[in-house]
C-alpha cells in the first residue's frame, strides 16, 4: 500500500565486506547527523504499519497442531513407512508399474509438504499395502489409516487457503474470510480427534487475534477493512456477529479517510475566527477571552472533519447497501471496481484503492529471493530457462547494443 500499509519482509540481511568499510569522511557527516538517524525509526515506526506474513502464520498455526502427541506419533509412523518405500529401489520400481506414481516425502521447510505426503499415501493406498506385502513389509493398522484419512480432511483447507494467501494475486480483503473459513471447518469438525482440533482452534484464534479480535492489544484493522471494501466479500462482515469488528474497520477508514481528506482551515481563516471569537466571546467565558478564541478555532476545524466524516458514512453506507442489494458486479477484481468508481465515492473511494491493492502475504516476495539466491551460490543449474535466458541478456547487454 501507498499510504499506510507495509508487508513486513523477512528479518534477513545481506552486506558486502566492501561496503561495509567506511571512511573517515562517511564517520564524520554520521556524526553530525547522528540525532536524526535516531529519531528515524520513530518516524517510520508512525508513519507505516507492519503486517506479518499471513501465510506463514497459518503454516506457524498447523506446526503447533503437529506437536501434539497423537499427531506427531501418527505422522512419524506414517513418515517411517513412506522412507522406508522411498529407499528401496525395488518398491518405487513396483509402485510406478502398478499406478505410475511413487510416495512424496516430506520437508519441514516447505508449506503443505506434510499433508501433500499424507494425501499421496492415501491416494495409492492399495497400491501401497500390495507392493508392502509381495516385499513381505510392514504397513500401517486399519486404525492407523483411518485416522490419516481424518488428517488429511482436517488439514486440507489450511492447504487450500496457504495456496490461495502466498498467491501475488490476492489482494488483502481476502485475509478474513480465510481465516474465518477456517475458523468454522475447525468447530463444524467431528470426525478428527477433538484434542487435535480444539489445540487448531486455539492455536488460530492466539496467531490470529490481531486480525479478528478487536479486544486484542496488537489488533490491526487493515485486513478486516480491506474485507469491508471488497464488493466479493463484504458480506461476511454484515452478520450480527461480526458487528465489533465491522465497527472497528469502519473506524479505521474514518481515520485513513481523514488523511486523504485534511481539514482545509487557512491561516486567514483561523485570523478571522480569532478575530470574531476576541470580539464577542460567549458571556460566560468573558474573562477568558484567548481560550474562547481558541475554542472556536477548533470548533471550526471540527465541523469540517464531522463534514468529511458524515460524507464518508454516507458513501460507505450506499456502498453497503448496493452490495446487499447485488447492484455491484463482482466480475471485477477490487481494485478495478474502485477504479470504476471514483466518480461515484469520492470520499471512499480513494481509501478503497489503499486498501484492496495490498497483497496478502508476503511469500511471492520470499519466492523471488530465493529465486535470485540460486544465482549465487552453488545451485545455478537450478534456475529456469527464463531466467538464464534473462541474465544472458542483462550481462551482455552493452555487446548486443554495439
Amino acid at each position: 500500500m501507498v499510504h499506510r500499509v507495509s508487508q513486513e519482509m523477512p528479518e534477513t540481511a545481506w552486506m558486502n565486506e566492501s561496503e561495509s568499510e567506511e571512511t573517515d569522511e562517511e564517520d564524520e557527516e554520521i556524526g553530525e547527523t547522528g540525532d536524526l538517524e535516531l529519531d528515524l525509526p520513530d518516524v517510520l515506526e508512525n508513519k507505516f504499519q507492519r503486517l506479518p506474513c499471513l501465510a506463514h502464520t497459518l503454516q506457524l498455526t498447523l506446526k503447533d497442531a503437529m506437536k501434539h502427541p497423537n499427531a506427531d506419533s501418527l505422522i512419524s509412523r506414517a513418515r517411517k513407512l513412506v522412507n522406508a518405500v522411498r529407499k528401496s529401489s525395488v518398491a518405487n520400481e513396483a509402485m510406478i508399474k502398478k499406478c505410475g506414481k511413487t510416495l512424496v516425502r516430506d520437508c519441514s521447510t516447505r508449506w503443505n509438504s506434510t499433508f501433500d505426503m499424507l494425501r499421496r499415501l492415501l491416494e495409492i493406498r492399495t497400491e501401497v499395502n500390495q507392493v508392502l506385502e509381495e516385499l513381505n513389509m510392514d504397513t500401517l493398522l486399519t486404525s492407523d489409516w483411518a485416522k490419516l484419512e481424518n488428517m488429511v480432511k482436517l488439514l486440507e483447507p489450511f492447504a487450500i487457503h496457504t495456496d490461495q494467501l502466498q498467491s501475488d494475486s490476492q489482494s488483502l480483503s481476502q485475509v478474513v474470510p480465510c481465516l474465518l473459513n477456517l475458523e468454522a471447518h475447525l468447530q463444524m469438525t467431528t470426525a478428527a480427534g477433538k484434542q487435535l482440533v480444539q489445540v487448531l482452534l486455539k492455536s488460530l484464534r492466539d496467531r490470529f487475534a490481531a486480525i479478528l479480535s478487536p479486544d486484542s492489544p496488537q489488533f490491526d484493522a487493515t485486513p478486516a477493512a480491506a474485507c469491508l471494501l471488497d464488493p466479493s466479500v463484504s458480506l461476511i462482515l454484515q452478520t450480527p456477529d461480526m458487528v465489533p469488528l465491522r465497527r472497528a474497520a469502519q473506524f479505521f477508514m474514518q481515520n485513513l479517510a481523514a488523511q486523504y481528506n485534511p481539514a482545509t482551515t487557512t491561516s486567514q481563516d483561523t485570523v478571522i475566527a480569532t478575530q470574531t471569537a476576541a470580539e464577542s466571546p460567549p458571556p460566560v467565558l468573558q474573562k477568558y477571552r484567548f481560550l474562547a478564541s481558541r475554542m472556536e478555532v477548533n470548533v471550526s476545524m471540527t465541523n469540517q472533519s464531522d463534514h468529511v466524516t458524515d460524507s464518508l458514512l454516507t458513501e460507505m453506507k450506499r456502498y453497503v447497501d448496493n452490495v446487499k442489494d447485488g447492484v455491484c458486479v463482482y466480475n471485477d477484481t477490487p481494485l478495478q471496481f474502485w477504479r470504476s468508481r471514483e466518480a461515484v465515492y469520492p470520499k471512499l473511494a480513494p481509501v478503497a484503492l489503499d486498501l484492496v491493492s495490498a497483497p496478502a502475504s508476503q511469500a511471492f516476495v520470499e519466492r523471488i529471493f530465493s529465486v535470485c539466491g540460486l544465482l549465487s551460490s552453488g545451485l545455478r543449474n537450478r534456475t529456469t530457462t527464463s531466467l538464464e535466458q534473462r541474465v544472458f541478456l542483462k550481462i551482455n547487454k552493452k555487446l548486443l547494443l554495439d
